[in-house]
């Protein structure tokens, strides 16, 4: 995405990705195919800046990228092994291992992948001169230096945020400091478009490239939260939380907690269930049409909680965690409404578990993913939650990322100024009271009824 300092979006383009490796428990792909992808992608969008009339030059690039992927390369800063997505959980062994010792941590994690790496392919180990991220690893190919990574990153490569230093515990694991990249803040500089990155990608020679960060913090920064107390919540295949603090806060089971790059804190959480684990959604039928049908079935006596496979993490951790509905909805629209309507609750039910720890939640709740663009959602999320559901018009990862990159360049360093200048609120809805009032006993029915189950 190319973004004006004004928040237009002036340029946007996509490049498919393949899979080299992925089934129920192994998934990778080739770090190069990525850089196919962006050379193709940003191409395109420097020619499309280049036709328009005024021609705008580019102030700065920033990359972001998954969350706990793994890339490990030579000394050159060549791949030694295809990348190991977040989703791999071949490290979850190693990963209990590790939580035993150290923190919380499971196969997500970077640091958990890299540990399974040196066990399992200590031959291909004794190759790595740098453990990164992919958002890291195209950086590097951008300026030709893979030597960082940034805050949001290193958290699950063991960075200990509060120490500002990776965690002792690493070197016991082998990954001593001179495997490990320099940590700076998102939005720092970090280099310029090489000579060779330029040929690829079309970017002038000496364009700015700064730090980025993982696809949840730019989500963040592209939702409009830019004050303490804004909470941010995703409605993609899952449902994540996110609320800007001053202060670091004590978190429960289940939460983390990341550095903003304002140097605010933003404590969240995230459940496995959400809008990706919806049962009997008709074919045929637009997801709008569904959802205003479904609004006249609101509010919902069928209680349910919906999970794509057995577990959950949060508002509640219990790994036999499954699907249940108490009622038979009698139609599509019917079996729609219960799972919006527990979406809605499941989301409530997550800020309290925040607020419960010391999060000021405020009054206001931006909304990023595909599910957020429902009016019918966002009026049941509003009446559920008794706050403002707010709207951005380019609530996407690529848009924040595009906001880090104007921080430096263009906003003197100000990413709260930043995101107030480039973010435009498209729809803003209001609780309603007497819904509120109707929903407040279903609410308490439906925690009771996760209770029964040990849902709690």
């Amino acid at each position: 995405m190319a973004a004006s300092a004004a928040g237009a979006v002036l340029a946007e383009l996509q490049a498919p990705l393949a899979d080299s490796l992925a089934d129920a428990f192994c998934h990778e792909q080739h770090p190069q195919d990525w850089w196919r992808a962006v050379c193709q992608t940003v191409q395109g969008a420097v020619r499309q800046l280049k036709a328009s009339q005024e021609a705008p030059s580019v102030a700065g690039i920033t990359v972001t990228s998954t969350s706990g992927s793994l890339v490990l390369v030579d000394a050159n800063g060549m791949p030694v092994r295809p990348a190991i997505i977040y989703d791999d959980v071949r490290s979850a062994a190693v990963a209990a291992r590790l939580a035993e010792s150290y923190r919380e941590i499971n196969s997500s994690y970077s640091l958990a992948k890299a540990a399974w790496v040196r066990e399992e392919e200590p031959t291909i180990w004794e190759k790595v001169r740098r453990i990164l991220h992919p958002g890291d690893w195209l950086t590097g190919k951008l300026t030709g230096a893979f030597e960082t990574t940034d805050t949001s990153s290193a958290l699950k490569l063991g960075f200990d945020l509060d120490a500002d230093q990776w965690a002792a515990p690493l070197s016991n694991l082998g990954l001593g400091e001179d495997v490990l990249p320099q940590v700076v803040t998102p939005g720092s500089r970090v280099g310029e478009v090489s000579k060779e990155a330029s040929s690829e990608t079309g970017l002038p020679v000496g364009t700015p490239v700064f730090a980025g960060a993982t696809d949840g913090m730019t989500s963040l920064i592209a939702s409009g939260a830019s004050e303490a107390g804004h909470a941010s919540t995703t409605l993609g295949t899952t449902i994540v939380w996110k609320v800007l603090s001053r202060k670091k806060p004590r978190l429960g089971p289940g939460m983390y907690c990341h550095q903003h790059p304002s140097g605010m804190w933003a404590p969240g959480a995230a459940s496995n269930t959400g809008p990706g684990s919806f049962r009997k959604r008709p074919e045929g039928i637009a997801l709008e049409e569904m959802d205003q049908q479904a609004a006249q079935h609101l509010p919902s006596p069928t209680l349910c909680y919906v999970l794509g496979s057995r577990g959950e993490r949060f508002p509640f951790l219990n790994p036999r965690a499954e699907t249940f509905f108490e009622g038979e909805p009698q139609s599509p629209a019917g079996w729609q409404a219960a799972q919006l309507q527990s979406l809605a609750l499941v989301e409530r039910w997550g800020y309290e578990r925040l607020e419960e720890c010391g999060v000021e939640v405020g009054g206001k709740v931006f909304s990023t993913g595909a599910a957020a663009g429902s009016s019918v959602l966002s009026q049941l999320r509003a009446n559920t939650l008794k706050r403002s559901v707010m709207r951005c018009q380019f609530p996407v990862a690529g848009f924040g990322a595009a906001i880090l990159a104007a921080t430096s360049g263009l906003y003197g360093g100000d990413l709260p100024a930043a995101i107030r200048g480039m973010t435009h609120v498209i729809e803003q809805v209001e609780p309603d009271r007497a819904d509120c009032d109707r929903l407040e006993p279903i609410y308490q029915s439906f925690r009771k009824a996760c209770s029964r189950r040990g849902y709690s």
